[in-house]
């Protein structure tokens, strides 16, 4: 059977993750069950990290660290963050609705899509990126995969993870596909990474020989749109593709659809 290892995004933890191995087969259920309709035949696991960028403060307004990333990402859209005064919910309710005017959704969605996203982001790059990086490097080395599927955050944690193993014999990944992928987000992202950008371009990873590019119309992570390609030697972009008109950013949706199906089948 083919080896994938899962690389998840935010937001993923919870309160029946008393460990790491139990979240990760909670995770390693979800997503065969999303995949095994076309692709049954699967040496499925995840890498689990969402214990480690769980948050236990109250409030909804940002931190100074999710200011800064989320002004980066309202200038990708086109919206300058100083607008408005302040930088409470009133200042981030209004930087999504014109990004909800630019885009054609729906506010409240636009809001759920940043309130979720950017504290597990602010405290990767800020606190507890190494340990994230630790867990998916432990995941790659025991399970050696063929085939990598890396959505939102995790695209970053894979990315960075398989670059610290270039050297490592034995790791060799058919496929790499990066769902939803906020790599290419300027400033927020892109320049944070580890290796840094060279001449303002990121590299595939040395294990990985191929790897795709997969994002929904209307992902308002995977943004500036169609630039992922363009400043990543390596990457083969697909059309973009509609995952759900509700929630375009939901993991389980990217891996029924049949883009990502396809890619990993043309892969075996």
């Amino acid at each position: 059977m083919t080896r994938i290892l899962g690389v998840h995004g935010v937001r993923n933890y919870k309160a029946a993750d008393t460990t790491p191995v139990l979240g990760a087969a909670r995770l390693r259920t979800d997503w065969q069950g999303a995949l095994s309709g076309a692709l049954p035949a699967l040496d499925l696991e995840t890498a689990y990290y969402a214990d480690l960028l769980r948050s236990e403060r109250q409030g909804a307004e940002p931190d100074e660290a999710e200011v800064a990333l989320i002004e980066q990402w309202a200038l990708a859209w086109g919206v300058a963050p100083d607008g408005v005064q302040g930088r409470a919910t009133g200042w981030l309710r209004w930087i999504c609705g014109e990004v909800a005017r630019r885009s054609g959704q729906r506010p409240a969605v636009v809001e759920k899509t940043v309130s979720l996203f950017f504290p597990e982001v602010a405290r990767y790059f800020t606190a507890r990126r190494e340990a994230v990086r630790e867990r998916v490097r432990e995941a790659l080395l025991r399970h050696r995969p063929e085939i990598v599927l890396a959505h939102s955050l995790g695209s970053v944690v894979a990315y960075e993870a398989l670059h610290d193993l270039a050297g490592e014999g034995g790791l060799d990944v058919r496929l790499l596909v990066t769902l939803g992928s906020p790599l290419a987000l300027p400033h927020a992202v892109f320049h944070r990474l580890r290796p840094a950008p060279l001449d303002g371009l990121g590299t595939r990873p040395g294990p990985v020989r191929r790897w795709v590019d997969i994002a929904d119309a209307g992902d308002f992570v995977a943004v500036p749109k169609g630039e992922l390609a363009r400043v990543f030697r390596g990457v083969e972009p697909l059309p973009d593709i509609s995952i759900a008109p509700v929630w375009p950013h939901g993991v389980l949706d990217y891996l029924r659809h049949p883009r990502v199906t396809g890619a990993v089948l043309a892969a075996l």
